[in-house]
C-alpha cells in the first residue's frame, strides 16, 4: 500500500478520489444512455410524423416535409455530437481512473476491460454511434419514395452522368 504520493495524498485520500472518479464515470455512461433514449424516442416520433403527414398518393406538403426533415436531421447531429462529447469524457476520466489505479497498487477496472475483451467489446457502442446516420440515411429514403416521380429526372441525370464516365 502507498503511505503517500506525488500530490501529497494518502492512500485513504486517493482511495476516495478514485471511488469519486468511477462514480463520476457511471453517472456519465448513465447521462449518455438517457439522452440517447430522448433523441431516440424524439427520432421515433418524428418517423411517424412524417408517416401521418405523408398522404397515400404521394402529394407530400413540401414545405411542411422539409421542415420536418431539417429539424429531425439537425437533432440527429445534434445527437452524432452528443455520442462523441461522451466519448471523450468516459476516455479522459478512465485515463484519470488509470493513475490512481496506479498509485494505487491495483487495477480493478483495466482487469475488467482486459477480461471483457478490450476494445472489441467497446465495439459493441458502434450502433449507438451510427443511430443518428442511420436515422439520416432513413429520412433520405423516405424523401426518396415519397417525391420519386418528382425525384426521376434527377436520377435519369446521375445515371446518364456516371454513364458518360464509364
Amino acid at each position: 500500500m502507498l503511505k503517500g504520493d506525488a500530490m501529497g495524498l494518502d492512500t485513504t485520500q486517493t482511495l476516495e478520489l478514485y471511488r469519486l472518479l468511477v462514480e463520476e464515470v457511471r453517472d456519465a455512461r448513465r447521462a449518455r444512455r438517457e439522452l440517447s433514449n430522448i433523441f431516440l424516442s424524439l427520432n421515433i416520433a418524428g418517423v411517424g410524423g412524417l408517416g401521418f403527414i405523408a398522404s397515400d398518393d404521394g402529394a407530400l406538403n413540401p414545405a411542411l416535409f422539409l421542415w420536418c426533415a431539417v429539424a429531425l436531421v439537425l437533432m440527429c447531429a445534434i445527437w452524432g455530437t452528443s455520442n462523441r462529447y461522451y466519448t471523450k469524457v468516459l476516455k479522459a476520466k478512465y485515463e484519470v481512473i488509470g493513475k490512481y489505479e496506479e498509485r494505487l497498487g491495483e487495477h480493478p477496472l483495466r482487469e475488467e476491460y482486459l477480461a471483457t475483451g478490450g476494445v472489441k467489446a467497446m465495439r459493441a457502442f458502434t450502433l449507438e454511434r451510427a443511430m443518428p446516420a442511420l436515422f439520416v440515411l432513413g429520412y433520405v429514403a423516405f424523401l426518396a419514395v415519397q417525391w420519386s416521380d418528382r425525384l426521376a429526372p434527377v436520377w435519369q441525370w446521375l445515371q446518364e452522368r456516371i454513364t458518360a464516365l464509364l
